[in-house]
């Protein structure tokens, strides 16, 4: 996912993420935290710096060059509370996703379908099946994932099968939703032209 070029970093996730690092890596260095958070090197130094007097973490001096990060049990209880106030948030917006999606994907369920194909096994197609897998209410059924990435070929996708374009046959199926927002003209496009009724491609996103 997309994460660091989709949330801009406040400054409670910029110390969850630094105090999480600093957790799992003692050794970590100040340029690597910065790369994990997209943050210069010069402000991760900044953090530390705050941390180390609030005492929620320690330097150990190896050498002139090198430090070495220790988190206190002050630093892993508020690592702890971040955590959980992070969850909370991402909870927030998947359940707001999910509800637009299943929006979505009941208006599909009006024109009569109710055994789906999507094409795209990317992010977005990942996303619609966890939504649906978590909302078992929903009366409509994926049957497989058309991607024309060979590499992704006889693999799963949330417990759904990846196939060729050429693998549609033999799925006895009312639609093929459109699960990709990047491709969406060229799969569309290359649906029509091999003959798939139009009036049965459904998009995810409308980029018209």
């Amino acid at each position: 996912m997309h994460t660091k070029n989709f949330f801009k970093p406040t400054i409670l996730y910029k110390e969850y993420m630094i105090l999480n690092l600093i957790e799992k890596d003692s050794n970590i260095t100040q340029r690597e935290i910065s790369t994990a958070i997209n943050i210069a090197v010069s402000m991760v130094n900044t953090y530390i710096d705050m941390y180390e007097k609030q005492g929620l973490l320690e330097k150990e001096h190896i050498s002139t060059k090198t430090v070495r990060y220790h988190i206190t049990k002050k630093g892993i209880e508020r690592r702890k509370l971040l955590n959980i106030w992070y969850l909370e948030s991402s909870n927030k917006l998947y359940n707001e996703a999910k509800d637009n999606i299943s929006v979505f994907l009941n208006k599909i369920i009006e024109k009569k379908c109710s055994r789906l194909l999507l094409y795209g096994a990317g992010e977005v197609a990942e996303i619609i099946l966890k939504s649906m897998n978590d909302d078992n209410k929903i009366p409509l059924k994926v049957l497989a994932v058309v991607d024309d990435n060979k590499n992704k070929r006889n693999q799963l996708i949330i417990n759904t099968p990846i196939i060729d374009i050429e693998d549609i046959v033999r799925y006895d199926h009312d639609g093929i939703l459109i699960s990709s927002y990047t491709h969406n003209d060229a799969i569309y496009h290359k649906l029509i032209k091999s003959g798939y009724p139009e009036h049965k491609i459904f998009h995810f996103f409308d980029n018209n």
